[in-house]
């Protein structure tokens, strides 16, 4: 028997003997109750034993979007490792000088999901065949690896990276950092639980939202209860169904943002609401609302309008033959909506070596949380 049982059997006889000769108070049985209840609920748990992972696969804010919807995940904390700086901040990591690499660190019931099928949702979820590159997220900060926490998960993720190779379950070969897991440095508050927060904002909506639709088709049967991600899910697929060559333009913008994007206008530069702000946050399509720059991108470019040197995501802007004004440039469209938005030109700074330059009345601009004050 037990130790548990001996003492439910215990408590259960010592109470009827109590019982009998009339020595127990009325709120005797409440008391064994709230005992047992107790009892079961340290055994509980006692028996579940969680094991820890840490992996990088991009920007956070989508990893960790992910792993909080399966099954048997406890945690996930977003957050840095592999790097050199002490207690490093979201600004030191972003700029690649750090070594960091942007990572979550995943707390898991092994009794319901295993390790070896965390890694298959890691490896299924993200390109692990670019080096130091997600979609438009370059430097080593977007690095692929994972930072094993014991010799078993290093056993295992080196042979299922070498089983995935074999298989030929990526057109090229898999460049994953597999290496010992460091000092792990939890992320700025703003940067947890991310998508659950801000999930109906423009840059949510645009990339993560639709990684999350292709991870629930693919693993349905790892996944969690998730009622909130659900919502969001159905409420983008709204905004995907707007015919944007429908909409009355004239109405919707000013007569300055409807001669820009509408009829490829350009607006005065060092006059303009953007070429000079400093706050941090996300350019997103005044028309249509898809986040097209992050302000982690911006720079001075001394030209008077606002400059980036990459997009939130290539796929988020459409490149365009432009022979106007004697020459022949390359203009930046919104791809969702076909608004015009600038010029993008070869003499912008690295890692990207290009200038993306904008009209600020392209664009709507919303601060991020810190920027705004909020908590």
């Amino acid at each position: 028997m037990s130790s548990y049982s001996k003492k439910r059997a215990y408590l259960i006889g010592t109470v009827a003997i109590l019982v009998g000769v009339g020595l127990i108070v009325s709120n005797s049985q409440d008391t064994l109750q709230a005992e047992d209840s107790d009892a079961v609920g340290k055994t509980q748990k006692a028996e579940v034993k969680l094991e820890t992972t840490t992996v990088g696969g991009g920007c956070f804010w989508c990893t960790e979007a992910v792993f909080r919807e399966l099954k048997g995940v406890h945690s996930v904390v977003s957050g840095y490792s592999g790097g050199r700086k002490v207690n490093p901040t979201y600004q030191e990591v972003s700029s690649g000088q750090s070594g960091h690499a942007e990572v979550i660190q995943v707390e898991f019931d092994p009794a319901v999901i295993s390790y070896p099928e965390i890694l298959e949702v890691f490896w299924k979820t993200h390109d692990p065949t670019t080096l130091n590159r997600q979609g438009a997220d370059t430097g080593t900060q977007y690095r692929s690896v994972v930072y094993y926490h014991d010799k078993e998960q290093r056993a295992q993720a080196a042979e299922l990276k070498r089983e995935l190779d074999r298989s030929g379950a990526f057109s090229t070969p898999i460049v994953t950092e597999i290496s010992p897991i460091g000092k792990f440095y939890p992320a700025e508050d703003y940067h947890q639980e991310y998508f659950e927060r801000n999930g109906r904002q423009p840059y949510c909506r645009a990339v993560i939202v639709p990684k999350m639709e292709k991870f629930r088709k693919v693993f349905a049967d790892k996944l969690g209860n998730s009622e909130e991600v659900t919502s969001l899910l159905d409420e983008n697929a709204l905004v995907d169904d707007t015919d944007w060559s429908k909409v009355d333009w004239k109405k919707r913008l000013t007569p300055e943002q409807f001669y820009v994007t509408r009829k490829e206008g350009t607006e005065k530069p060092f006059k303009n609401a953007y070429w000079d702000n400093k706050q941090q946050g996300t350019y997103k399509c005044v028309c249509c609302g898809l986040p097209l720059f992050a302000s982690q991108t911006k720079y001075k470019s001394g030209t008077g309008w606002p400059s980036f040197f990459q997009p939130v995501d290539k796929k988020n802007v459409a490149e365009l033959e432009d022979r106007g004004f004697f020459s022949v440039r390359t203009e930046i469209q919104c791809s969702r909506c076909e608004a015009h938005l600038g010029h993008v030109f070869d003499d912008g700074p690295q890692p990207t070596g290009l200038r993306y330059c904008m009209n600020s009345a392209a664009l709507n601009f919303e601060a991020a949380k810190e920027d705004k004050g909020e908590k």
